[in-house]
């Protein structure tokens, strides 16, 4: 953006933001708009970039870039202490706006691009072909991996607020030396073994692809990593001083295994941050059913992790005619057991049954809503059975 549109959009920001603002100038003290009137003081304030009174006026020089480029007058009868800090705030925000425009490409360095690329494309067809450009480039990609999105939401605003006083190469040299050492810093904490790669894709985001030995598959691994989400986000958290929060994807075999558990990631970050908030990790059967509710999920992805999660019920006559009496009399024990003929007891039996079984309670809102969501996926006129 242009220095003439940063004035002109700082000056707007201004007389949004502060209710007693007085008039806006720019560093010559010459007022914007129509009138153009001259202040002294403005010109001061500016000229020595400190803030200078004149009677209940305050002019506030705003620097971007080391440059002031405008002056506000804020009417006050003492120092206006709130207001200077927010005028201070926009300022900051607006240059760190600029900043990412014209640098953020840059951090995209050759690996966290292919893994970009990779992930989020399908430019590279076979998995043979990955492995290879990955050699090229130092990425070991021939290890069973699952992906893990780390977000650590104002950890670039921070940094370049810590170097606010550099601009240009220099400003970006040290924030890719800072990004780079939290980058090794999770490596370390998994012993740098070169089959976890850890890339920033973005500012606050990075990606782990975390290893797991031995003979696995998708469900046997769940666990696993779900633990490994947990622990790197206390470790990030730790180095960033952020509040960090992980989506963490299943594994799956193949490029486009790797594909789909970064969608896994996708998804569980964002519908468990919605629901549950930030600060957590979050594996995409962490988010269950509530997956359903998310138009971005194709119906046929929705209707696999439904067997994913509620595969016994599906499976057994009993628990699901059981589960959906329950549901469907209000999650009411006495009438449900009417409805159904059986003793309480027994059909507390069978919730215990399904709890133990699918990892949800149906006497749990939360877990029924999961529950009812999965169910109504196969039971609706385009049903799950019929597209399989």
């Amino acid at each position: 953006m242009a220095e003439r549109e940063i004035r002109k959009k700082l000056a707007q920001l201004a007389a949004d933001s502060i209710p007693n603002l007085y008039t806006v100038t720019g560093g010559m003290g010459l007022e914007f708009g129509k009138n153009k009137r001259f202040f002294e003081k403005a010109k001061i304030a500016a000229q020595n970039n400190d803030i200078v009174k004149d009677k209940n006026i305050y002019w506030v020089p705003l620097t971007i870039n080391k440059k002031v480029l405008v002056v506000c007058g804020v009417k006050s009868s003492r120092k206006p202490l709130e207001e200077i800090k927010l005028l201070n705030g926009l300022a900051a925000e607006l240059q760190y706006g600029e900043f990412l425009k014209e640098q953020v490409d840059k951090y995209i360095d050759n690996k966290s691009d292919f893994i970009k690329k990779l992930l989020e494309t399908t430019d590279i067809r076979s998995f043979d072909q990955a492995i290879d450009k990955g050699d090229i480039l130092g990425i070991n990609l021939r290890a069973p991996q699952a992906v893990i999105l780390i977000k650590t939401p104002g950890l670039f605003k921070n940094i370049h607020a810590n170097y606010k006083k550099l601009t240009g190469q220099a400003l970006y040299e040290k924030m890719t030396k800072e990004c780079n050492a939290i980058i090794k810093k999770i490596s370390l904490a998994f012993n740098n073994y070169d089959q976890n790669i850890t890339v920033c894709i973005k500012p606050d985001t990075f990606i782990l692809l975390k290893w797991a030995d031995g003979k696995i598959n998708t469900l046997n691994t769940i666990k696993f990593f779900k633990e490994k989400g947990e622990y790197i986000r206390k470790v990030v958290e730790d180095i960033t001083e952020t509040t960090v929060t992980t989506g963490v994807g299943q594994y799956y075999p193949g490029l486009t295994g790797l594909r789909k558990s970064y969608d896994d990631a996708k998804i569980a970050l964002e519908i468990g941050t919605r629901i549950w908030g930030e600060g957590k990790t979050y594996h995409i059967t962490d988010i269950g059913m509530f997956i359903s509710l998310s138009p971005k999920i194709s119906f046929n992805r929705k209707c696999e992790l439904a067997n994913q999660i509620l595969g016994d019920i599906l499976l057994d006559q009993d628990l699901n005619k059981t589960v959906r009496a329950f549901l469907d009399n209000n999650m009411n024990l006495t009438d449900a057991a009417k409805k159904l003929h059986l003793h309480r007891n027994t059909l507390i039996y069978r919730l215990e049954q399904i709890k133990k079984q699918v990892g949800l309670d149906p006497r749990n809102f939360t877990d029924a809503v999961q529950i009812k969501l999965g169910l109504t996926l196969f039971s609706s006129e385009n049903n799950c059975q019929k597209r399989h």
